[in-house]
C-alpha cells in the first residue's frame, strides 16, 4: 500500500492546459482608439503671474492653537483612578491596567512625569524605569503641541504584562521651558 501511495505521488507532472481561444473579434476590440467623450480635461497649471497674485491676496495662515484641556477628575469611588491622578496619569486609563498596577508601578509612573517635565524637551520621550523587572510597567512620557507656551501637554504610554496602553493627554501650566542641550 505504501509503494501504490508513492507511485502515485511520483507521477509525472499533468501537461499544462491549452491556451484558450481568443474570438476573432476580441483583438479588434482590445485595440480601438480611446474615445473622445471618455477622455477627461486636466486643467492647466496656473501661471507664474497668477500663482503669485493669489499668493499675495491669500496670507499662509498658522494653524489655530490647540485648545486648554478640561482637568481631568477621578471617580470619587475608585481608589484607583485617585492614584493614577496623583501620579501624573490620566485618569481615564484601563481600570484592568490600573487594578494591575502596584504601588511599584505607581511611584515609577510620578518619577516618570515629574522628571519628564522637569528635564525633557518637548523633541525627546522619557523612558522610565530605566531597567526594570519583568512584572513593572515601563512609562514612555512624549510631548505634544500645548494651548499655550507655558504648558506642557505630554501622553504617557504603558507597557505591562505584554499590553502597550496609552493615556489620553494631560496638561501641567505654569513651568518654564526645557532648553535642549548641546551635545559635545
Amino acid at each position: 500500500a505504501a509503494t501504490e501511495l508513492a507511485s502515485r505521488y511520483q507521477a509525472a507532472p499533468p501537461a499544462p492546459a491549452p491556451p484558450m481561444p481568443v474570438p476573432p473579434d476580441a483583438t479588434a476590440t482590445a485595440m480601438k482608439p480611446i474615445e473622445t467623450e471618455r477622455v477627461v480635461a486636466v486643467e492647466a497649471a496656473p501661471s507664474a503671474e497668477t500663482a503669485a497674485a493669489t499668493a499675495t491676496e491669500q496670507p499662509l495662515e498658522a494653524p489655530p492653537a490647540p485648545e486648554p484641556l478640561t482637568p481631568p477628575s477621578a471617580d470619587p469611588a475608585d481608589p484607583n483612578q485617585k492614584r493614577a491622578l496623583a501620579a501624573g496619569l490620566h485618569p481615564q486609563l484601563s481600570r484592568v491596567l490600573l487594578a494591575r498596577m502596584s504601588t511599584a508601578d505607581y511611584r515609577n509612573a510620578g518619577h516618570a512625569v515629574k522628571t519628564a517635565l522637569a528635564v525633557t524637551p518637548d523633541t525627546e520621550v522619557f523612558v522610565w524605569p530605566r531597567q526594570r523587572k519583568p512584572d513593572e510597567a515601563l512609562f514612555n512620557v512624549r510631548f505634544v503641541q500645548g494651548a499655550s507656551v507655558d504648558c506642557r501637554r505630554y501622553v504617557v504610554s504603558i507597557t505591562k504584562d505584554g499590553w502597550l496602553t496609552t493615556a489620553l493627554p494631560m496638561e501641567t501650566c505654569g513651568l518654564k521651558p526645557v532648553v535642549v542641550k548641546a551635545k559635545p
